[in-house]
């Protein structure tokens, strides 16, 4: 048995190393004390050397049940985990600015019965006061900026207003800011956190080489990748995100305004079957020239393209078919 053990444990230390590796070793060590002990026919070494291997053996069992570092998630389990932090962070921007629109209803009642009453909200407090500091904001900046503008319906602009007041209308400034913050944090969640672990529990590709969270695509969170670009590029003017074809409330060239109703429309378009499917790799078919050029020029050709094309991912397009016409070729439709 002892020489069985050996050449089991010889083969385990060759093959040494990762986070298992480091909570079994100490199990090893004790069994690879039992392979050297010169006598089994009893004794207190024998005892001592099998107690190190039970106590050894009990320690290693526990940490690899409970060891967090250790656990090991489904792809079903990690599209759970993103449905429930998505669905939560945009039920969190809806009603983020409740509590706020409430001071301003409550400033406003109290202000109509006691004119003495602050004009400033002291937010560490969240009290009304007199005066202004460093901790308040003016009650009457609050106010603008919780109420959107009024709708005035004219036999002129009837059927722009129909279509405004169908839709929800527009959403006052803090509410506005809340909603377009969500496309940014969203957006990280989606390329800083679940990429990578959903790459990892789809384990590896047909070639044996691991999936990457480069491969991990998504045509929605591709859009929502857009709409944050142009409120964070484009002065939140819709521009790139103007193609999109599964968040269709975006009008090109109008500012990204959603309403309550666009972001609670947002809740049914998780794409929770387009996560599950197997990645698919897709080989890189294109490169940059290999030329450098001084940055000033770069600058003015990068401004003369956009010009031209102000949807970023066809401006290369309209580069080619330039250096098409001028190598004598004929463009690409």
């Amino acid at each position: 048995m002892q020489q069985i053990l050996g050449t089991y444990l010889g083969s385990a230390s060759a093959e040494a190393g990762g986070l298992v590796d480091d909570i079994v070793e100490p199990v090893l060590t004790e069994l690879r004390g039992f392979c050297e002990l010169k006598s089994l026919s009893g004794g207190r070494e024998l005892r001592e050397r099998l107690t190190a291997i039970r106590e050894a053996g009990r320690a290693a069992s526990l940490a690899l049940t409970t060891d967090e570092r250790l656990h090991v998630q489904t792809v079903d389990d990690i599209i759970e985990d993103f449905a429930a932090e998505y669905r939560m962070s945009l039920i969190l921007a809806l009603t983020a600015n409740y509590a706020l629109s409430q001071k301003v209803m409550a400033w406003q009642e109290a202000k109509a019965k006691d004119p003495s009453v602050g004009d400033h909200l002291n937010l560490t407090r969240m009290e009304f006061v007199s005066e202004p500091s460093d901790y308040t904001i003016p009650m009457s900046s609050l106010t603008s900026a919780s109420t959107g503008e009024p709708l005035v319906m004219t036999p002129a602009n009837l059927g722009a207003a129909m279509k405004e007041m169908m839709t929800g209308g527009t959403p006052s400034p803090i509410y506005r800011m809340a909603y377009t913050q969500w496309f940014t944090t969203i957006h990280a969640a989606w390329e800083d956190t679940y990429r990578s672990r959903l790459a990892a529990a789809h384990g590896t590709a047909p070639d044996g080489k691991p999936w990457g969270k480069n491969d991990i695509r998504s045509e929605f969170f591709n859009e929502i990748r857009l709409i944050r670009n142009d409120i964070s590029h484009k002065n939140g003017i819709c521009v790139d995100s103007a193609g999109n074809e599964v968040i269709t409330w975006v009008r090109s060239g109008e500012e990204i305004a959603p309403t309550a109703r666009d972001m609670l429309s947002m809740l049914d378009l998780f794409p929770a079957a387009e996560l599950r499917q197997t990645p698919v790799r897709v080989e890189r078919t294109s490169s940059q020239l290999p030329y450098q050029f001084e940055n000033e020029w770069i600058a003015e050709f990068t401004a003369h393209v956009s010009t031209i094309e102000p949807v970023k991912k066809k401006r290369a397009v309209v580069v080619k078919r330039v250096l098409d016409t001028w190598m004598g070729r004929t463009p690409d439709e």
